[in-house]
């Protein structure tokens, strides 16, 4: 963190980007709007960190939200010593590392911290162009920053990372300029607005609007609507928070006194009362000091008109362009742009065959969740980035060189699986844990992998591997895929944690050719003498845990799992099992002797 103004080193302290200074990137082409209109030049206001590489292949672009500006890590002087919005992610080891990277941020066309906007002014006029400034889209402003790029002469980016708005600005990039984006981070975002999302924008810019200082657009600089955009602002904070965020950090506290003179009894029945109404109109009054209520009108209006399901094909059309490898990533206690929202990318995606992966943070300040400290989420982003470094692989208690065939019992029916997958096929791991599978068959045969598992570090650990994964429920997942979206489904000793375990298995018969089942025989002989001898369930390195400890409630045993299939007409093609010591083959009264089954199950 940025230390204090006593510390020496705090400009250029550890991981820090330190001293920074904005640049201007100005072009004289002139720039057409998606929407109609025209501006003769644009100018850019942004900033660097990093060291582009002789290759010019280490570039990240940084979008920024609806509010936020260039200044994303550093700070600017000893004086102005307010670090960037993103700075806890950019420095040197941080997520985002600039020892490794070059990073990019620029404030997007139509804000108003010095890149051409309303506030600029109109060249053929004289005047600042205002409410007249040319009607604004998500695009315009992926399309200003892909000047920017080109005149740093960088051909290929190695990254596009956003959140919010600037997520938006990302899908926008890998949608529109698939050849220029070699992955992008898309956090706390959407394809388009919902009806909620858009009333609340319509209330801000109401309250713009209907401020008598607005006067049609056509105010003086360092005037204007100041109430309406504060209120603005304060409506759309509400926004950013969360229920349970807001309770834990002001609950129903109170000023010590009531602002205000508290012999006037009508204002100060309306004064600032409670805690969170001080801390709103706080918000509104700073946002005040550094924005512009034309700016603002149209970066909203620009967020409402997004809308990637525009197209004829719908969001199935818009995606099916992107190339790029995707991360999406939301909070659970985002209620803007929820969950559900950020999952409907990468579902898209993924249905579509492309490489996307979904994560989601469980935090409890909504959707400015990836603006704070997050230790989780900021690994996320680091690993997907870089893939896993030693202290992460230690963290997972994995190895670099993935699985082998003489690889420990716990991915003893991987050997088994990686023999029966063919060359170039596609599998769908369901409870795929630390993606060490998919790996092993991307790498070693081509194979076009999914990974679904619940556990956030289990994700990050498929992310480590460039295994695309979904965080989500095995049952919900697999209902989202059309039939024979996949040549194999693979539940590697998950389906003992499953409830109605038919039905999954039912439907993943339909969504691929093959299903591989595999799991651990709850009747073989040492288990059963346990029991005989203790009367309780025996406690080793394959049940780890006491019965009340444990998540699976249905063990199963080999003859239980047959007389399943059984009795659901279910095809039995290939199995194996395994002894004990979960490597030499069963072949004699496997329901005692085998430690482990693995089948194929398919269709009649």
């Amino acid at each position: 963190m940025i230390g204090s103004k006593k510390d020496p080193d705090y400009l250029n302290g550890v991981g820090e980007v330190g001293l920074v200074k904005p640049k201007e990137f100005v072009d004289d082409t002139p720039f057409q709007f998606e929407r109609g209109g025209e501006i003769t030049s644009i100018n850019l206001r942004y900033e660097t960190y990093g060291q582009l590489a002789a290759d010019k292949e280490n570039a990240i672009l940084i979008c920024h939200a609806l509010t936020g500006d260039h200044h994303c890590a550093g700070v600017h002087s000893p004086e102005d010593a307010k670090p960037g919005w993103w700075n806890q992610v950019i420095g040197p080891g941080k997520a985002i590392d600039t020892k490794r990277f070059f990073v990019i941020c620029s404030n997007c066309l139509g804000a108003c911290q010095g890149s051409t906007g309303p506030t600029s002014v109109n060249e053929a006029t004289g005047k600042t162009y205002g409410i007249s400034f040319p009607e604004l889209t998500i695009g315009d402003m992926v399309f200003a920053q892909k000047r920017l790029v080109k005149h740093l002469g960088i051909e290929k980016l190695y990254a596009v990372v956003g959140g919010s708005m600037g997520g938006m600005q990302a899908l926008q990039w890998a949608v529109s300029c698939p050849e220029l984006v070699a992955r992008t981070v898309v956090i706390a975002a959407t394809t388009r607005h919902n009806a909620q999302t858009i009333a609340f924008n319509d209330v801000g810019r109401a309250a713009i609007q209907g401020d008598p200082e607005w006067n049609g657009g056509d105010y003086p600089s360092g005037g204007g609507p100041e109430v309406g955009l504060a209120i603005a602002r304060m409506m759309a904070h509400i926004t950013y928070l969360s229920g349970k965020g807001m309770e834990q950090k002001f609950g129903r506290s109170r000023r010590e006194q009531i602002d205000g003179d508290i012999t006037k009894s009508i204002e100060a029945h309306f004064g600032v009362e409670f805690e969170v109404e001080s801390y709103l109109r706080h918000q509104g009054k700073t946002f005040v000091s550094r924005f512009d209520a034309n700016t603002y009108l149209h970066l909203t209006k620009a967020l409402d008109r997004f809308d990637l399901h525009a197209e004829k094909g719908g969001l199935e059309q818009s995606l099916s362009r992107i190339n790029a490898r995707t991360l999406a990533v939301g909070f659970t206690s985002d209620w803007l742009y929820t969950p559900k929202q950020n999952r409907e990318i990468v579902e898209t995606l993924q249905c579509l065959g492309k490489d996307a992966s979904y994560a989601e943070i469980d935090h409890d300040f909504g959707h400015d969740s990836f603006l704070l400290k997050s230790e989780r989420f900021h690994r996320l982003i680091q690993v997907f980035l870089e893939g896993a470094d030693q202290r992460e692989l230690d963290r997972q208690g994995s190895r670099p060189d993935s699985i082998t065939r003489s690889e420990a019992k716990k991915e003893a029916d991987f050997r088994v699986i990686d023999e029966w997958v063919g060359q170039g096929e596609s599998v769908l791991d369901l409870g795929c844990g630390r993606g060490i599978l998919l790996e092993h068959l991307a790498k070693a045969k081509q194979v076009r992998g999914l990974g679904v598992d619940i556990d956030i570090e289990k994700v990050i650990g498929c992310v480590s591997r460039a295994a695309p994964v979904y965080q989500g429920d095995v049952r919900k997942t697999l209902a989202g895929f059309p039939d024979d979206s996949f040549d194999w489904i693979v539940f590697s000793r998950t389906m003992e944690e499953l409830n109605n375990p038919c039905e999954v298995i039912e439907k993943a018969l339909q969504v691929a050719k093959r299903v591989v089942v595999s799991f651990v025989n709850h009747g073989y002989w040492r288990n059963r003498l346990h029991y005989f001898l203790n009367g309780s369930r025996i406690i080793n390195d394959v049940y780890d845990k006491a019965w009340h400890e444990r998540a699976p409630i249905n063990p199963i045993a080999i003859r239980d799992f047959e007389n399943f299939c059984r009795e659901r007409n279910l095809v039995l093609r290939r199995r194996v099992c395994l002894g004990g010591d979960w490597k030499t083959h069963c072949r004699v009264l496997p329901n005692l002797l085998a430690g482990v089954a693995i089948y194929e199950v398919g269709r009649d």
